[in-house]
């Protein structure tokens, strides 16, 4: 298989040099999409393990169970207050003869209400998190300033509780905001990684059947190579590197079964491979020199540059 060095270059007929530039195109996109699977796949390894993913579910459905802990203890302080009794209830409007009541009020609520939510057994009626419970505690005493006048015993026993529940909640609702910034964060990502798996899966699945279209092209257009084509080919094999002679070795092991490239020299009969088989050890013979040149002309650019040093 070995031959002397050559100077000679490919040249190719212009349907092989149209199938090499669609070849590069394709190798190209599958080159960025291996780079997307990398991405995804490292993302999933980092954060979703086999036990990553249930981890983290505990880990966040822990901490919000933490802050339901404290806010429990936060309404429990504001319900013994002195003044929190008119709020402990739902507002009886016809009992204390309110008959304006619903008009004004739209959404009706109260302490008790909250804490009943909160210990529900029914998980649809539970609160999901704490922001929303301090949403409805807030709503209890903007309820009773707004129905009621502020010079009125109501109004004003609802701001100091408002007040007080303020002071109360502030420490713990630094904590929640910082979670819940956390948990965004993690949600957009997760959100960016799915879409880059989705849209990935779909164009590996059009690149597969862009390569399958041209393999076809290729088998029906593929002419037979010629005597000048075939010596060239030998000829230019023996440039090779060794690493790129031992690649060349298991391509025409794929199209010559009968070949054994383990004994160091072959002595190769091209006529033996298929034309499918010529031609892809062509390509990559073609490129194989073409990368190899790249890298000579690098090395070769390295040394100038330490010697002007």
């Amino acid at each position: 298989m070995a031959a002397g060095p050559s100077n000679k270059k490919f040249k190719p007929n212009l349907e092989t040099t149209v199938l090499d530039r669609r070849v590069d195109e394709l190798q190209s996109h599958t080159n960025e999409l291996e780079k997307r699977v990398k991405t995804v796949v490292q993302y999933y390894e980092n954060n979703e393990g086999p036990t990553d993913g249930a981890h983290n579910e505990s880990a966040r459905s822990n901490k919000m169970q933490e802050f339901m802990q404290q806010f429990r203890e936060i309404l429990r302080q504001i319900m013994k207050r002195k003044w929190a009794f008119p709020f402990l209830k739902p507002v009886n409007p016809e009992a204390l003869h309110l008959h304006d009541y619903y008009e004004i009020i739209k959404k009706p609520m109260d302490l008790g209400t909250i804490v009943n939510r909160m210990e529900a057994k029914e998980e649809s009626r539970r609160y999901k998190n704490v922001t929303d419970i301090c949403a409805d505690v807030r709503l209890v005493f903007s309820n009773a300033m707004l129905y009621n006048e502020p010079t009125s015993h109501a109004y004003m026993m609802a701001q100091e509780l408002s007040s007080q529940f303020e002071k109360l909640w502030y420490p713990l609702s630094l904590k929640v905001v910082e979670e819940e910034g956390r948990q965004e964060e993690v949600e957009i990502q997760e959100a960016r990684i799915e879409k880059l798996a989705q849209d990935t899966d779909k164009e590996l699945m059009e690149l597969s059947r862009q390569l399958e279209e041209l393999k076809r092209h290729v088998k029906q257009r593929c002419r037979k190579m010629s005597y000048e084509e075939k010596y060239m080919l030998v000829e230019n094999m023996g440039r090779l590197s060794v690493e790129n002679v031992n690649k060349a070795a298991e391509i025409i092991a794929k199209y010559y079964p009968d070949l054994d490239a383990s004994t160091g020299d072959v002595d190769l009969d091209l006529n033996s491979l298929s034309e499918d088989g010529q031609w892809r050890l062509y390509h990559f013979v073609k490129n194989a020199l073409k990368q190899q040149e790249r890298e000579q002309n690098a090395k070769m650019g390295n040394a100038s540059y330490k010697k002007k040093k």
